[in-house]
């Protein structure tokens, strides 16, 4: 490609609002992406199927997992108190089991759960989640092994080589399209790594499970996370690191923000890579080392008198975008849960890849305000707003946004379609999971809530059908992006010097 001709793709791309990245090398990096919804035929595309009457009949792809009767673990089990006392296990004593998946995914074509496998794998198999495993629909790790049980990566449902994949089932997401519609979009804003994601539909042991979403979990390598390869002795290296409420004792540090207090109750950084086996004495205190000397210079009080040492520390492009994505979607779990950071030995700190929006849009199990700051005062945020140059590239970055990606119409066309591309497939996933509309069929943990007056004025906020869960989810999306339309300026209160310095600014 000529200079000028790179000049004006990337104009081009700028204007249309793909993301994109140099690396050290200054070549140019595309990360293609494919949208299910727009790339796949639907329904109306194929015309009637000639094997309609097949148990499962279905323009998606199908995933047919065969357990062989095992008793799949993973679950939650409860304590005398109702609080997480520990997670089942298998029949044998193990905390996955090995079974066999298979994907029937032929491109354009009607699929059905009798018709031959296009791929085959074993894999260990659990429930994955956090607040998720509670749910009747359960969630799952999928990790790809050969017959003696070491790791392969392969290619799923048409997306990139890799080893470890969650089958997501949406179940407090009545919409069933929050993460498959919001990794896509955040593909397009953030720099970098987003997980690919498609739509399926689940059998296991003969049982229809409704749809799924099958995610690529996040990983290093080529294609995932981008990291310089660990080497054993290394003095300095790539890491990457996570923010949850439980983790690994063994891959936790004890990181600044969390011997100073300055992280949510009960919440850790564990790390993600250098794998476990990696992560002896020495390489725990690097990054430990490394992650607390940011967090120092963000946390110190220079942050507010304009020091920029931190930002020498941050790519500040990634801080902001992941910003803009969470505050826009209202997500409560940042800097709480689900939160990744990674470094590359050769470069500076990014946040991200993102993860998880199924509470994204008021979706929490307590309501999320639409007319307020979600995380502009919370966790690293509430330092990064002191700086003026933070808050103005955050305003213009959101503008900009606002006028393409994240418009009212991209977004509520892009719900539409959506809608439209699942087509029967919801009609047969609230077949099995329909009485979950009825709050007095579920329990506690698996509807959504808010209490208003003591304990007598509980008020469930579960919808009645699939149509009024959409309803409350755009309700909600254009309320949240109007009043930050409105107010999106009034981020400048948190550097503004009245802030620190005490003076009454007239």
């Amino acid at each position: 490609m000529s200079k000028g001709s790179l000049i004006t793709f990337v104009l081009v791309a700028a204007v249309l609002g793909f993301s994109f990245f140099f690396e050290r090398s200054e070549n140019l990096i595309v990360r293609s992406r494919h949208e299910q919804h727009k790339e796949y035929a639907s329904v109306s595309d194929l015309g009637e199927d000639p094997f309609k009457d097949a148990s499962l009949s279905s323009h998606l792809p199908i995933l047919v997992i065969e357990t062989g009767g095992q008793k799949i673990p993973g679950a939650p089990v409860a304590n005398a108190l109702g609080h997480l006392d520990h997670y089942e296990l298998s029949d044998d004593g193990s905390d996955q089991i090995k079974v066999k998946v298979s994907e029937i995914s032929k491109k354009d074509s009607w699929h059905h759960d009798s018709d031959e496998a296009d791929k085959s794998y074993d894999a260990l198999f659990r429930i994955r989640g956090n607040s998720s495993r509670w749910f009747s629909k359960k969630s799952y790790r999928i990790r790809l092994v050969d017959e003696t049980l070491q790791d392969i990566d392969a290619p799923f449902l048409d997306m990139k080589e890799g080893n470890q994949w969650a089958l997501y089932g949406p179940f407090l997401d009545k919409t069933l399209i929050r993460n498959y519609m919001w990794m896509n979009i955040a593909s397009r804003i953030m720099p970098g790594y987003t997980p690919e994601v498609r739509f399926c539909e689940v059998m296991i042991d003969g049982e229809y499970q409704g749809v799924y979403v099958l995610m690529e979990m996040i990983e290093t390598g080529d294609g995932r996370v981008d990291l310089s390869e660990y080497e054993p002795g290394d003095l300095a290296m790539s890491y990457m690191v996570r923010i949850e409420p439980r983790v690994n004792p063994e891959k936790q540090v004890d990181n600044f923000s969390f011997y100073t207090y300055r992280m949510e109750t009960g919440r850790n950084v564990e790390i993600i890579y250098p794998p476990l086996k990696y992560q002896d004495e020495r390489v725990k205190r690097y990054v430990e080392t490394d992650l607390s000397e940011v967090e120092r210079k963000i946390f110190g009080a220079e942050t507010a008198d304009g020091s920029h040492a931190w930002k020498d520390e941050i790519d500040l492009d990634s801080f902001i975008n992941y910003y803009i994505i969470e505050e826009f979607l209202g997500i409560n779990d940042t800097f709480s849960a689900s939160t990744y950071f990674y470094r590359d030995v050769r470069g500076k700190l990014c946040i991200g890849p993102v993860w998880d929006f199924n509470n994204a849009l008021d979706n929490f199990f307590q309501p999320v305000p639409d007319d307020d700051f979600i995380l502009a005062q919370r966790g690293w945020f509430a330092q990064m707003m002191k700086d003026k140059d933070f808050v103005e590239r955050a305003i213009r970055r959101y503008k900009q946004l606002r006028e393409g990606i994240l418009s009212d119409e991209n977004l509520l066309t892009y719900i539409k379609e959506t809608e439209d591309y699942l087509g029967p497939a919801i009609e047969r996933n609230f077949e099995v999971w329909g009485y979950s509309f009825d709050p007095d069929k579920v329990t506690s943990r698996e509807r959504r809530s808010f209490m208003e007056g003591g304990l007598d004025g509980i008020h469930t906020l579960n919808p009645e059908d699939y149509a009024e869960a959409n309803e409350m989810m755009i309700d909600y999306l254009l309320d949240h992006s109007h009043w930050l339309d409105e107010n999106i300026d009034s981020l400048r209160q948190y550097c503004h010097p009245s802030k620190f310095s005490g003076q009454i600014i007239e």
